[in-house]
């Protein structure tokens, strides 16, 4: 009977969200049981609700009587009141955006939709509010969060809430129940001299050595951290056998000043001894591999923990320059007759290197994939003294000749390299095809120390060089694993140590350094080579690979590459083609008989190591225009980008009808100048 009469009380209400009147239903009269309710857009499962038939308009019965305002809501302390409407909105805390009922805020954008504002506001749901130390706002205790906040990541440990948490509505702040509860202090039996603070930030964690952003315990003046996990978890009593260590590590978490047996470094983390050999090293180092094949150099190399006796003298790294102290350990070279030693750190370069198991097969390995490696494919005639006078060449169909009568004057640039031929050099008799000698020579497959991969040798109409980033032509070096990755010919000769004229020490390449090249005066941030002894002297691979000597149009004889401008004159201190001063301490251009001095920019132009064939294809897109241009000599017609007639080579499209023509220097200034931002970049 009262059950009737509750019922009869009900049947009927007007609601703010519809136009007629909702008819209650209780769950055991329901038959909308699969309708979603358009408050909440949960199903209605049979639970007490209001409907319009007519409409298919329902509510469930909470919904229907949740308030129409919320006051002085804690997770929105700006302003004071939440109103609910229905619309589309994005709700704050869950980031879902939907049709549904949402409480709005009457002063600004912030909403929540009511199944978070009903959660959060204590209807019907544990609540509870903790005031963090390490946050302005107060937190909301939710025992049992639903889906949308499950999607959430903890802002201590970064893993996903599916707990019970504490929020902040008004910065999207999350912290698990037991993150929440840490202690602000620790006191830490490894660390016993300071208490350790809690603090989040982008740390390296000094007990497992990684760098990761998290919740850490840390130690200022000692420049201590520990993540929380390795604070939450109980370090094991042994590390397992590595692969460089027959004997298993035992951990001393203790933070003490130490330099690792194995690696030679100092480290500022807690370190791990084995008690049979008497070592201490990092963590990192307790799993060293035993054997890796790098870059750098062209055997395996083999990791050992101290130099033999019969080999204690002074050795410096093969790839820093730098000594390699006999107490420590190192990667050596272990073949007859080579001195090969590397610092374990720069042998372990990100990326530089492979982790070798049997030596014996990768040395088979090795001698097959270069058994054939000449790029000479026949030898067909020799002189007396035994060398090649007639030979056939992987890159080209006809028979190539030995010839040395070409002047250095004659402007004759090799084909493989494109610069002035001057020495000996290969020609072919039936079109004009030239090789220097060198050139002619280069093996065809080749491991170029900056690049992980093998490469093949290729000739080319137009290619990037992923080095030094200029557009050229000529032979380059293709990687076997990744399509698209090219070297020019003039960045794959150059040596990762090396001596430079306008230098009196030997260089070294850093893949780390960042910073500015003393031959441009560009920043750059894709590694550089670095003098040990200079430690401001830095050259860019651009710089590196400029030519010694380069013809101008405008002047009869060679320029030649100058190091310094020895003259004290400012005045002087003038580039002869853009007419602008230049650095006297960049390098530069002369030509000491008519005494004119350019910038390297301005002579060598925009693409001086390319050879244009007219009818090939150009293989970049030229925006604003997308179909392929292919080379045209042009002597009318203008161009499409810049309005000015065309004179001379030019780049033409076959698809547009009229043909759309546009200027070679409109065309690749662009790629230039984006090749060369994205190398200094």
């Amino acid at each position: 009977m009262e059950k009737e009469k509750e019922r009869e009380r009900m049947e009927n209400i007007r609601h703010f969200s519809h136009p007629h009147e909702l008819v209650f239903n209780d769950e055991e009269q329901s038959d909308q049981s699969k309708v979603p309710c358009s408050a909440c857009l949960e199903s209605l499962l049979g639970r007490p609700s209001f409907g319009c038939g007519e409409c298919e308009f329902y509510l469930h019965k909470k919904c229907a009587e949740a308030p129409l305002e919320i006051s002085h809501s804690p997770f929105h302390r700006k302003h004071p009141t939440f109103t609910l409407k229905l619309n589309s909105l994005s709700c704050h805390m869950c980031k879902e955006h939907r049709l549904m009922f949402n409480y709005c805020c009457t002063s600004c954008p912030a909403s929540l939709d009511i199944k978070c504002a009903l959660r959060l506001h204590n209807i019907d749901e544990d609540f509870s509010e903790l005031r963090y130390v390490s946050h302005e706002h107060p937190l909301a205790f939710i025992a049992n969060p639903e889906d949308e906040l499950q999607k959430a990541d903890c802002h201590w440990c970064q893993k996903p809430v599916i707990d019970s948490l504490y929020v902040c509505l008004e910065c999207r702040f999350f912290l698990h129940k037991q993150c929440a509860q840490l202690p602000t202090q620790l006191d830490h039996p490894c660390h016993r001299k300071h208490l350790l603070y809690i603090e989040d930030d982008c740390l390296v964690c000094t007990q497992c050595e990684k760098d990761h952003w998290s919740l850490f315990y840390s130690c200022l003046p000692c420049n201590l951290h520990i993540g929380i996990d390795c604070v939450r978890s109980k370090p094991r009593s042994f590390i397992e056998v590595s692969t460089d260590h027959e004997h298993s590590f035992t951990p001393l978490l203790r933070h003490d000043p130490f330099v690792c047996d194995a690696c030679g470094t100092e480290g500022n983390y807690f370190s791990y001894i084995c008690t049979t050999c008497y070592v201490m090293v990092h963590k990192k180092c307790t799993s060293l591999p035993r054997i890796i094949n790098i870059t750098r150099h062209h055997h395996c190399i083999f990791h050992n923990y101290y130099f033999q006796k019969k080999d204690l003298e002074s050795r410096d790294c093969g790839i820093c320059l730098t000594e390699v102290k006999i107490e420590y350990g190192n990667y050596k070279c272990l073949k007859q007759d080579c001195n090969f030693v590397a610092h374990v750190n720069c042998a372990l370069e990100e990326g530089m290197y492979d982790i070798i198991d049997h030596v014996n097969d990768q040395d088979k390995e090795c001698s097959e994939r270069f058994a054939t490696n000449s790029a000479i494919t026949r030898v067909i005639e020799m002189n007396q003294h035994g060398e090649a006078t007639k030979i056939k060449h992987c890159s080209h169909e006809h028979d190539l000749t030995l010839g040395n009568e070409i002047k250095k004057d004659d402007g004759k640039n090799c084909d493989a390299c494109m610069l002035s031929i001057s020495t000996s050099f290969f020609y072919c008799p039936e079109c004009e095809f030239l090789l220097h000698k060198t050139c002619a020579e280069l093996s065809k497959k080749k491991h170029l120390w900056f690049h992980r991969y093998p490469t093949t040798l290729d000739l080319a109409d137009i290619v990037t060089c992923n080095q030094c980033y200029r557009v050229c032509s000529g032979f380059v070096y293709k990687s076997d694993k990744w399509s698209g990755t090219n070297f020019c010919l003039r960045c794959a000769t150059i040596p990762h140590i090396f001596k430079c004229q306008g230098h009196k020490h030997s260089l070294f390449f850093d893949f780390k350094f960042e910073g500015r090249c003393n031959a441009c005066g560009v920043t750059g941030y894709n590694g550089a080579f670095k003098c040990k002894d200079c430690t401001t002297f830095a050259l860019d691979f651009a710089c590196v690979t400029l030519p010694p000597e380069i013809r101008y149009k405008c002047d009869t004889h060679f320029l030649e590459l100058t190091f310094h401008d020895e003259n004290d004159d400012p005045e002087q201190h003038y580039c002869d083609i853009c007419e602008e001063k230049r650095n006297p301490n960049h390098w530069f251009y002369q030509c000491a008989i008519c005494n004119s001095s350019v910038h390297p920019k301005c002579v060598l132009e925009k693409y001086p190591f390319m050879k244009i064939k007219i009818g090939i294809t150009f293989p970049y897109r030229v925006c604003p225009h997308y179909h392929a241009l292919i080379f045209v000599k042009k002597s009318y017609d203008t161009c499409s980008l810049c309005c000015q007639p065309c004179q001379d080579v030019a780049l033409e499209c076959v698809v547009c009808t009229p043909n759309c023509t546009i200027h070679y220097d409109c065309g690749v200034g662009e790629l230039v100048s984006f090749l060369i931002k994205r190398r200094c970049s």
